[in-house]
């Protein structure tokens, strides 16, 4: 069985990030960039103890688990997911698994992360980066350990 990890009542993202395990920090770092990469007006903050980002509402999370990483989206239920990567059967939430750098496919999940932000009302005269700009794998940081200044 699994060793869930309780939610952190750390209210700080940067902290929050330095306090992971290191696998589990490259993969959250990796995810961070995505977010940030396809949707850079959402505000990262900390809520029920996940990382989550937040546009008109609530928009995407991750969540550290015992093996794994969710990277959630709140109305994942509604977003397209033609490759079905998405899990979860609840009403809105769908998540998708990560337990390795393999899971995170940019292309998949930008688009994901563009559905959410198009059901969040999207952000007139943005100029979106398209899942096609997006590598194929995750990007390493250039420096092993840490991750691009984010906001």
């Amino acid at each position: 069985m699994a060793k869930q990890m309780m939610m952190s009542k750390e209210t700080n993202v940067a902290k929050y990030v330095r306090s992971i395990e290191p696998g589990k920090r490259l993969l959250v770092q990796a995810l961070r960039r995505l977010v940030y990469l396809r949707a850079p007006h959402l505000v990262e903050q900390m809520k029920w103890g996940n990382v989550c980002w937040v546009g008109a509402g609530n928009v995407c999370l991750i969540h550290v688990a015992g093996d794994h990483l969710d990277f959630g989206f709140f109305r994942g239920a509604s977003i397209p997911d033609p490759s079905g990567i998405l899990v979860g059967n609840g009403k809105f939430l769908r998540m998708v698994k990560v337990r390795t750098a393999a899971d995170i496919r940019p292309r998949l999940i930008a688009a994901l992360i563009a559905g959410a932000v198009e059901l969040d009302g999207g952000v007139p005269g943005m100029k979106s980066v398209t899942a096609r700009t997006l590598p194929d794998s995750p990007s390493r940081p250039r420096t092993p350990g840490r991750v691009a200044t984010l906001p």
